[in-house]
């Protein structure tokens, strides 16, 4: 049974118990002698020996998901960037990177409105400021982006963003996904343009 008053008292307990599988010298508990100094490390020693074990559980999961979360984090359809509320990019996945036709490395501490169209800048501004002061998650769609020299299209992305505070930094941050929509954007503004000529 656990004692909540003194947490170590269970694992005290559980050391002396698996001390009894190890005991060669059979030490009577009230003995106070030398062997009682022996049994005490001997149990000191197997509470050691649990924590390290419980330790080297935990390692090994938190490896587990870390792993499981880059896999998920840096191989997403989608582009995922961490912003300050100045709009300056603070982190970003591979796919982002990709988006913005940059290497990773190089794209940290650059303002995300540098790979926008000027003329969308102003709605870009909009919904950063909107998501910054939110509490909800805030969309915007069919947003122009610049695609590198190598991109003979335009690009269009949906975003959705969210505040958060770091609880490391205690600063104010912005999670951003970026969607590439530029696909259905142009193919939709060819059906509208078939029906107005046709009209």
């Amino acid at each position: 049974m656990i004692n909540y008053l003194n947490p170590d008292a269970q694992l005290r307990l559980e050391a002396q118990q698996r001390l009894l599988h190890k005991n060669r010298w059979g030490v009577p508990p009230d003995e106070v002698d030398p062997r009682r100094l022996v049994h005490e490390l001997q149990v000191h020693q197997i509470e050691l020996e649990i924590q390290n074990e419980e330790l080297t559980h935990t390692l090994t999961e938190v490896n587990a998901l870390r792993a499981k979360y880059l896999d998920l984090y840096d191989f997403a359809p989608v582009g995922y960037f961490t912003l300050d509320t100045k709009g300056n990019i603070v982190e970003l996945n591979l796919r982002a990177a990709r988006m913005l036709g940059q290497e990773r490395k190089l794209l940290a501490g650059r303002p995300l409105r540098e790979f926008f169209d000027p003329q969308a800048l102003p709605r870009l501004d909009a919904f950063l400021t909107t998501a910054e002061f939110s509490k909800d998650e805030v969309f915007a769609e069919a947003l122009p982006s610049l695609r590198s020299k190598s991109m003979l299209m335009p690009m269009y992305v949906n975003a959705q963003a969210r505040a958060f505070v770091d609880p490391q930094s205690g600063q104010k941050l912005i999670r951003l996904v970026l969607m590439d929509v530029s696909a259905l954007k142009i193919a939709t503004d060819d059906v509208v343009r078939i029906i107005t000529h046709s009209a």
